[in-house]
């Protein structure tokens, strides 16, 4: 994909991509897979080598340890320095607190701010660990990329640090369900329903959504996927008995995609969202999607989803109710999604990230 001939050295942490699929682990994984080619990388990983990535050919440094914490303060300040690096890659923010005198400059990738934005909504513990790491790593980091402009203000307002402005740049990430074939959906679920896909967390707005779709004339099913989050037993259980409500938990790749290709609509009601991939896979199977106005989504959006306002369950309703009834607008906005997602891709994203790092290594060098 990238071509150069005096080829890098680059280091990448994907530490923590032994978890399941979340937006935060595709993206450090598609944009190490888009460097491949430009440049020598050296791939930290925990255990073993981060599903699909696993015959890539990179030099591969192995953690003994599973936990993020561990690798961030002790192991990786320990081998980092060792590797002869020109640059080091923190896809999966933050950076360790403390890095070696050998450590090469560093970009990290802050993927959203809900831990400050949406604090009541986070556990304590993640809490505590982003409040204490990120502001050294925002010192320390050369380059500090986010998904979007809207988390690329949200940083600067709530990290007021000298000179923080000058090194933040923005990466937009790509849509990666477009390559997985797609599984057509159980029988039961049929075609025309409600499609909702967000871990089951507060700050996803499910229990506005619920309240919503009680308001909804003869709605078709509503049908939400998404793994368990924190705090999330009470919220689960009034899913599972909410009548019309189908709750699939986590599925794979090639199920969410045949979800996408079968629904009437997306909705997205969320408090917070960093970029949205969601939002970004729907659009990129046709599927018109009611999102709310909040964080990055309409920047994402474009003009392509229909907006309301995530805390008024009228608004949410009212959206729902105007695209599952008006064959125009939704072919509209068929239409104007699919072009909009198209503007997304990870081709440029990995050219864009591993420009950024190649001026830090020409930095160092100079």
């Amino acid at each position: 994909m990238l071509n150069r001939t005096d080829r890098l050295r680059l280091g990448v942490d994907l530490t923590a991509c032994w978890r399941p699929r979340v937006g935060m682990v595709t993206l450090a994984v598609e944009l190490a897979r888009g460097m491949l080619e430009a440049a020598d990388l050296v791939l930290f990983a925990s255990g073993a080598r981060p599903p699909g990535l696993e015959q890539a050919k990179a030099e591969f440094v192995l953690s003994p340890h599973r936990h993020e914490l561990w690798n961030k303060l002790s192991w990786l300040p320990r081998v980092e320095g060792r590797c002869g690096l020109d640059a080091m890659f923190y896809p999966y923010w933050p950076s360790p607190p403390r890095r070696s005198a050998a450590a090469p400059p560093c970009a990290i990738f802050v993927h959203d701010l809900a831990f400050r934005i949406q604090s009541e909504a986070v556990p304590w513990q993640q809490r505590l660990y982003l409040g204490k790491l990120l502001t050294p790593a925002l010192r320390a980091a050369a380059v500090v990329m986010t998904p979007s402009h809207t988390t690329r203000q949200d940083l600067l307002e709530h990290f007021p640090l000298p000179g923080l402005e000058r090194r933040v740049e923005v990466i937009y990430p790509g849509c990666s369900l477009t390559a997985v074939a797609a599984r057509g959906v159980a029988p039961e679920l049929g075609r025309g329903f409600i499609l909702a896909v967000g871990s089951i967390e507060r700050r996803k707005n499910y229990r506005r959504l619920i309240e919503a779709y009680r308001r909804l004339k003869s709605p078709p099913p509503l049908v939400v996927v998404g793994r368990s989050g924190w705090g999330s037993s009470r919220l689960r259980r009034e899913l599972e008995l909410e009548p019309g409500v189908k709750l699939l938990g986590h599925v794979d790749d090639a199920t969410l995609r045949g979800l996408y290709q079968s629904a009437a609509l997306l909705v997205f009601p969320s408090l917070y969202e960093g970029f949205g991939l969601p939002l970004l896979e729907a659009m990129a199977e046709g599927l018109p999607a009611v999102v709310s106005d909040a964080g990055s989504l309409a920047e994402v959006a474009g003009g392509a989803a229909l907006l309301v306002d995530p805390l008024d369950p009228l608004s949410l309703a009212d959206g729902m109710e105007r695209v599952l009834s008006d064959r125009q607008l939704a072919a509209r906005m068929t239409e104007a999604g699919r072009a909009r997602a198209a503007e997304f891709d990870w081709q440029s994203a990995s050219r864009r990230a591993f420009a950024l790092l190649e001026r830090l290594a020409a930095g160092r060098a100079a």
